[in-house]
């Protein structure tokens, strides 16, 4: 199995391409999923750890408060180490800590030593804290945890001879029912965990090979016993697990009637619990008495012998009934430590699995959440380019009208049209003339403060002047407002961010004009205007409209090219096709202007709409930092034509085109590849 942690790529950056990558643990705390990193980090090296400590389990004891936990224990420990053990039912003499009992030897081998101290913290990464050998200090540390979730988090780590010999360690845990009212831990007690000391036990159980569980018989219907059994099996799924049920009531047909009963069954069945994995003991409380048998009585005498040398419940396996010899001693002698452990390190590694699943399931998701937010807002800010290529009224594709485009436009209508035009059209030079008269009452607009009212008299002020049919004008404070109110856009970004970002997209647009031109498409759309004259019209109307409708159209240009000069962006467009269509429309025939105007229009498209608004889009793309083609798929934008059919376009991504900086990001997200996957 891969280690999630080592130091292999996981993700790579797709966009933007700077040669980013992510490991699996960095990316998932980029998607927020520290919890998720930190259980990763703790199975890993638990994994790890279990295989190295092969021949070493630590059993833990946990259930339910005063169930008899810390009694168990105890029963296991030299004398010493049972008089560092309070036991009791009050707070006082509660384990409110969790205490690691080990081996002594464990601790005097300073290798077994740190690797112990390397596995304690897979579960208790705050630290670890040594037991005290005076039994009343030790006393302080077993209760310091109550009301105190950052003491209680931290465990105990204490060494035991006696358990030498049987060669594996006991935890020693504290209940899970006690409710903390923590004053230094108000994060852990106020969080939304609804048991936190659950929390430090599935935790703690990381480090576990076998649990066992102490429950009083008369709560085994209790649902805290059913959810801390959850808890555990989802850590350790094939754990061995032994359920200790206490103060079972001496009575007639014991031990065998709570072996059958229906709750101990379910839990058995439910749980993956075998009948000789359950042990009970009576409640010492009974004695016998005249006519009704005690605990001794229903207890193997070896375990009375061991009462009456140290009082404490006395559990023994109930399947095999009174004549048991086999006792929690017993099974403890019989345990096979590198079988558990083998079991623990299966556990480990499919606990490792499963969170590895979730990892990627969890990172699949971020990416899947961060690609849908780039094409989404990569979509609308399209959209936003589009309509300003766009003839609201039909659908029509709108054309910029650049100095460089005209001259070219103007060029080829004079190379098509008939020889003794030729010279007069050449030397006429619309252009000028219009960018000269434009300037003139242009300049009587403070073009700084174009309001949206101010911006629509503008615009309409145009197309009176020029003559023309169709005109979109924006400044960088319209079409930042008008953005602002889209769902795509992020409403945490202000009007004014928007704003300095389209100012900038407007400046850099204007100076990146097209200068190559397909000269064999706009001749044969110039060819089919000249057609749609006849011989007389071609001298008499033909270039006259020509002039005028040209100059008109060199006039936009001159807008946007005077607003720059005047301290403002201005994006200016136009229909070239419906501004020619409507200076010719009174001298020739419909049929003809039709045909004419469709082939015009489709070139003006292709040479100039299309062209122009991938340049538009790509710089805005920079300047709101997104990529300008979400992968290898190019934006597609769909225009009608003349006869108002619709068609779709693919635009290129302007490779010609220097990157821009970013002015405003309108996301911080990334275009991910997996580094297993280099499909794009």
């Amino acid at each position: 199995m891969q280690d999630p942690f080592s130091s292999s790529t996981y993700l790579i950056s797709y966009w933007p391409d700077d040669g980013t990558r992510l490991t699996l643990p960095q990316a998932l705390q980029a998607a927020g999923q520290e919890e998720l990193v930190n259980s990763l980090a703790a199975s890993s090296a638990s994994l790890e750890m279990a295989q190295k400590l092969g021949q070493h389990p630590i059993i833990a004891v946990t259930g339910q408060l005063n169930a008899g936990k810390s009694s168990v224990v105890a029963s296991f420990l030299s004398p010493a180490g049972q008089a560092r053990v309070p036991r009791g039912s009050g707070s006082d003499t509660g384990t409110h800590r969790f205490v690691y009992w080990v081996p002594q030897q464990w601790l005097d081998d300073p290798d077994l030593k740190s690797l112990l101290l390397d596995l304690l913290k897979t579960a208790h990464p705050n630290g670890v804290e040594f037991l005290e050998k005076d039994p009343a200090k030790a006393a302080d540390q077993y209760r310091s945890g109550r009301d105190d979730l950052s003491t209680l988090a931290i465990p105990l780590l204490a060494g035991d001879t006696k358990l030498d010999s049987l060669g594996f360690g006991l935890l020693d845990c504290p209940d899970i029912q006690t409710h903390d009212q923590s004053e230094s831990s108000p994060d852990l007690t106020e969080s939304n965990n609804d048991n936190p000391r659950l929390d430090f036990l599935t935790s703690a159980a990381r480090v576990c090979s076998a649990f066992l569980i102490v429950w009083n018989r008369a709560a085994i219907r209790d649902r805290l016993l059913e959810i801390m059994l959850r808890s555990l099996r989802q850590r350790m799924a094939n754990a061995p697990l032994y359920l200790l049920i206490n103060m079972i009531r001496p009575e007639q047909g014991q031990p065998q009637r709570t072996l059958d009963d229906s709750d101990v069954q379910r839990i058995l069945e439910q749980f993956k619990f075998t009948t000789d994995h359950v042990f009970g003991a009576f409640d010492f409380a009974i004695e016998d008495r005249p006519g009704q048998p005690g605990w001794r009585h229903f207890t193997p005498p070896a375990q009375v012998q061991r009462f009456d040398e140290s009082p404490a419940p006395q559990f023994y396996l109930l399947s095999e009934g009174i004549t048991t010899s086999i006792d929690l001693h017993a099974l403890a002698a019989s345990l096979d430590a590198a079988e558990i452990q083998q079991t623990k390190i299966a556990d480990h590694q499919r606990e490792l699995e499963r969170l590895e699943q979730q990892a990627r399931a969890a990172i699949q998701q971020w990416v899947t959440d961060a690609e849908n937010e780039i094409s989404t807002i990569h979509r609308g800010l399209l959209d936003t380019c589009q309509e300003l290529m766009t003839d609201e009224t039909t659908g029509e594709p709108l054309q910029v009208m650049s100095k460089q485009f005209a001259d070219a436009l103007h060029e080829s209508l004079v190379r098509t049209a008939p020889f003794a035009l030729r010279i007069p059209l050449k030397l006429a030079k619309p252009f000028d003339k219009a960018y000269a008269s434009t300037r003139k009452w242009l300049n009587a607009f403070n073009l700084k403060k174009l309001t949206k009212s101010k911006l629509e008299k503008l615009e309409g002020k145009v197309k009176q002047h020029l003559k023309l049919g169709s005109l979109k004008l924006a400044s960088s404070e319209s079409i930042a407002k008008r953005m602002h109110t889209q769902r795509w856009c992020p409403a945490d970004i202000p009007i004014q961010e928007l704003e300095k970002a389209w100012h900038e997209i407007f400046a850099i647009f204007q100076q990146h004009p097209l200068t190559d031109f397909d000269t064999k498409l706009l001749d044969s759309s110039s060819r089919d205007y000249w057609d749609g004259f006849s011989l007389m019209e071609k001298f008499t109307i033909g270039g006259k409209a020509l002039l005028g409708t040209i100059g008109g159209l060199a006039a936009v240009c001159g807008i946007a090219t005077l607003a720059v000069d005047g301290g403002a962006t201005l994006y200016a467009a136009t229909s070239v096709s419906h501004a020619i269509n409507s200076g010719i429309a009174l001298a020739i025939t419909a049929g003809g202007t039709t045909a004419a105007m469709v082939s015009f229009q489709d070139s003006l498209l292709k040479d100039n709409t299309l062209p122009y608004l991938s340049r538009l889009f790509a710089i805005a793309c920079d300047c709101f930092r997104l990529p300008r083609q979400i992968r290898d798929t190019p934006p597609e934008v769909t225009f009608k034509n003349a006869k108002g059919a619709t068609t779709t376009h693919r635009l290129s991504t302007s490779p010609e085109l220097p990157t821009f900086p970013p002015i405003t990001p309108l996301t911080q997200q990334r275009l991910w590849n997996y580094a297993e996957n280099t499909e794009k």
